[in-house]
């Protein structure tokens, strides 16, 4: 196996190799060195979350340059969730990993584990990650699901069972792709023949209605599941139909709705994976059914010693009932790391037998929603996760032991109140002081919150019309507002706002019909790096012969190239000109500053049929060029 970094590990939503000392340096032996330059700062420590990386605290030492930094020897393998302190101000660092966990943006790196390889980038046909938005009927939101597919999909008409994959709580949609890597995993269990050709589907559990206070289960999925998700992908990507060629798994959280959900349809899935089953007590439903599954795939950590005792439990009572199920135990605790193994272990059980087809999902319960809460989430959305969700958790359990948690508000780390003035609220309850800026200008100086303790809070006024950078500091250091939207600019991850501009409203989301974006990724094997490009196609988009345009936009070398996505919003715009019949049919292709003329055109011709001649437009970035004026720019184009 190869002994260098897999360029699958480095692999987050927000982040980029830049210049300078990296925050988190994984060595070959086993050692971490973390960085964090803060000047003002006396202490500086990190610590994790529990299980591998404890909760406590590692001191860094001064480097006598404004920097502090530590060699930790041996660290156990693992992708961990960690945070810095500066002075016990509790922070996520803007120059390292970030990733969405417990709520919010959060700090992420990776340990690799010996000869455990099942999971990296590898020189082998990859599929695509599709990225949809669709409405829910339950929320009244729009939403987006992450779909992979099998290489191969884009050019073919072979149509394909799905897999339905569920987050666990505190993360989201993007979980199962950048902290879980289940495209790599799935490549590779494709390209070795060990699965069969399958699309998995990856969605928000979060189905909240605005005001709900529900208890462990986080609103009606369920529903939105069958009416609103299914109906989306058999609408909009070949797959087959039916009870046999549709499953469902997940984790923690995602393992207890993929349970409950399955156990009350059992007629409409044919497997159920329960990966830390923090509710395996509802897999007594599936067990007592008349109807039987296919395959019944339940794991566990080795140290998550609660849940093992209800696995043994749950076979107990499978064996007796006659009926058969599996169970695995990994080394590990509740982490991602037994997540991952789970798939690939659940993974080739699945769909192994011809079945029969049949559509047996209700209509499509169709949602409009309203412009003011398009216009909400035109503020809100960003990479980390589309629909933000302002909750934390609860911990609790009801008198039986179940769990019974609770998922309190909290408050939106920035927030428009009015055309020009928003107010920005930190939470750092040991900080000294906490700092904020618009677009790198004069600091404001955060006062402390008297309604919400531990909060700072502060308006900032006069402010124009569109995308604004938004730089916290807490106790003189950089840092970034895990509960307000974030980005990457300036070779580091940065909070922005969006200030309605009623002069220019084609950022906004509309109530239409959305086209998908779609990452395509190919490993760079003597640069051990994985090359990611975004695609948009528009709405009921098919590669056949007609008239298109293909419109190539470079990042600058600051920057990435999801930033289109969010922070530019540039197929909000694209979706309003289609709309209004003032573009051709047009292809987006998305990308860093450093993407070769070769790589861009092999996914083109993903879309592009051989032979057919596509007018192409290239737009680059330009080194001082704000969002708003390239967005403008983008729309003088009429493509």
């Amino acid at each position: 196996m190869n002994e260098k970094r897999n360029g699958a590990l480095d692999r987050y939503p927000i982040e980029k190799k830049r210049a300078g000392r990296p925050s988190v340096t994984v060595k070959e032996d086993g050692a971490v060195i973390f960085y964090l330059y803060a000047p003002a700062a006396k202490i500086v420590q990190v610590a994790g979350l529990g299980g591998y990386f404890t909760n406590k605290k590692i001191n860094l030492m001064p480097d006598g340059q404004g920097g502090f930094f530590a060699e930790v020897q041996d660290f156990h393998w693992g992708m961990h969730y960690y945070f810095w302190y500066v002075d016990g101000v509790r922070i996520c660092n803007p120059y390292a990993g970030i990733s969405y966990g417990c709520f919010a943006a959060i700090n992420t790196f990776e340990v690799q584990e010996k000869n455990v390889d099942f999971y990296f980038a590898k020189d082998i046909p990859h599929g695509t990650v599709s990225i949809c938005k669709y409405a829910s009927k339950v929320s009244s939101h729009l939403k987006e699901c992450y779909v992979y597919t099998p290489y191969g999909y884009e050019e073919g008409d072979e149509r394909y069972p799905v897999l339905y994959l569920q987050h666990g709580v505190g993360e989201n949609e993007t979980g199962w792709i950048w902290q879980g890597k289940t495209n790599f995993i799935m490549d590779y269990l494709i390209a070795e023949g060990k699965c069969e050709k399958m699309i998995v589907v990856m969605s928000s559990g979060y189905a909240f209605k605005d005001g709900e206070k529900p208890v462990f289960y986080p609103g009606n999925f369920e529903s939105e599941l069958i009416h609103n998700i299914i109906p989306y992908i058999e609408n909009n990507f070949r797959v087959r139909k039916g009870r046999d060629y549709r499953a469902m798994a997940g984790l923690s959280l995602g393992s207890a709705q993929t349970t409950d959900i399955v156990a009350k349809n059992m007629k409409l899935f044919s497997a159920a994976g329960v990966f830390s089953g923090v509710a395996i007590h509802e897999m007594e439903r599936i067990c007592d059914s008349k109807e039987t599954l296919d395959v019944v795939f339940m794991s566990c950590g080795c140290y998550e010693d609660q849940i093992r005792t209800g696995m043994r439990q749950i076979e107990q009572k499978f064996e007796n009932a006659g009926k058969y199920c599996i169970s695995k135990v990994y080394e590990g605790y509740h982490e991602w790391h037994v997540w991952r193994k789970s798939l690939y272990d659940f993974v080739p059980l699945l769909f192994r037998k011809a079945g029969a087809e049949t559509d047996d999902i209700p209509g499509e319960r169709t949602a409009r929603i309203t412009r003011q809460r398009l216009q909400r989430q035109t503020m809100e959305e960003q990479i980390l996760m589309f629909d933000p969700v302002y909750r934390q958790i609860r911990f609790e359990t009801d008198e039986a032991g179940r769990p019974a948690g609770k998922y309190p508000d909290i408050p939106h780390g920035i927030c428009i109140t009015e055309q020009g003035t928003a107010v920005v609220c930190f939470e750092a309850p040991e900080a000294v002081s906490v700092e904020a800026t618009l677009d790198g200008k004069e600091f404001l100086k955060l006062r402390k919150d008297q309604e919400r303790q531990g909060y700072w809070t502060g308006e900032i006024h006069n402010i124009t019309p569109g995308y604004h950078n938004v730089y916290f500091r807490a106790n003189g250091t950089d840092v970034i507002n895990p509960d307000a939207p974030v980005g990457y600019s300036g070779d580091r991850a940065v909070n922005y706002l969006e200030m309605p501009d009623p002069e220019f409203p084609l950022t906004e989301l509309a109530d239409t019909v959305h086209g998908q974006v779609h990452i395509h990724y190919d490993y760079l094997a003597e640069e051990e790096k994985v090359s990611t490009i975004y695609v948009y196609t528009p709405a009921y988009f098919e590669r056949a012969e007609k008239e298109r345009s293909v419109m190539i936009l470079k990042a600058l070398s600051t920057e990435t190239a999801s930033c289109f996505l969010h922070q530019g919003k540039i197929p909000n715009i694209m979706e309003y000109f289609l709309a209004a019949g003032k573009a051709v049919e047009t292809i987006l292709v998305m990308t860093d500053a450093e993407e070769t003329p070769e790589r861009m055109q092999n996914i083109i011709k993903k879309y592009i049929p051989d032979g057919q001649k596509a007018k192409a437009i290239v737009m680059e970035r330009s080194d001082g060029e704000d969002w708003n004026s390239f967005r403008r720019r983008f729309a003088a184009c009429r493509i």
